[in-house]
Order: C-alpha cells, then sequence, then structure tokens
C-alpha cells in the first residue's frame, strides 16, 4: 500500500497542497521522511486507515505535524538550518 501510494506521488502532492507552493528539496525530504514514517508504522493499524478510507487524513496529520511542530524530526533534522540559511547569493561580488 505505501508502495502503491509511492508510485501515485500522494505524499508530494499532499505536501505541496499543505505547504501551498511546490516541491522544493526541503519539500522532497519531508515527503520522504512521511514515506519513512508510514513505512515503519503498525502494517496492521495503516490496513485498516486504509479499507477505512482514513488514509489521506491520517497522511495529512502527519505532514502537518511534520511541518509545523518545532519539536518534529523533520524541523530538527531539515527546517531548522533552512530557516537560519541565508541566500549565498549575497556574498558573490558584482
Amino acid at each position: 500500500m505505501v508502495e502503491q501510494m509511492a508510485r501515485e506521488r500522494r505524499v508530494e502532492t499532499m505536501v505541496e497542497n499543505i505547504a501551498r507552493r511546490s516541491l522544493t528539496p526541503e519539500l522532497k525530504d519531508l515527503a520522504q521522511m512521511v514515506y519513512l514514517i508510514l513505512l515503519e508504522y503498525d502494517e496492521d493499524k495503516l490496513a485498516d486507515l486504509w479499507e477505512n478510507g482514513q488514509m489521506n487524513f491520517f497522511i495529512a496529520r502527519i505532514i502537518i505535524n511534520q511541518y509545523r511542530s518545532a519539536n518534529s524530526p523533520f524541523f530538527k533534522l531539515f527546517r531548522k538550518y533552512g530557516l537560519k540559511a541565508e541566500d549565498i547569493d549575497q556574498y558573490r561580488e558584482a
């Protein structure tokens, strides 16, 4: 089921919708982290979510929690440093 979602690029589409922008390298990392979370999650529970039509809601909650929370693994690994980064173009000579 996770493989099927990856082929459909379901998580990537949902990440773009939630972030309200197209996939950047940071958002691609977020999508990969969501796939990893899904792969590590209990298979029986995922199957139940899939059968009851609740998978999209479940994935959306994961994305929102990872993207917006300052305590999420995604924030700690990727977003925190991206927010502090400066554009290299300002250091280039004219």
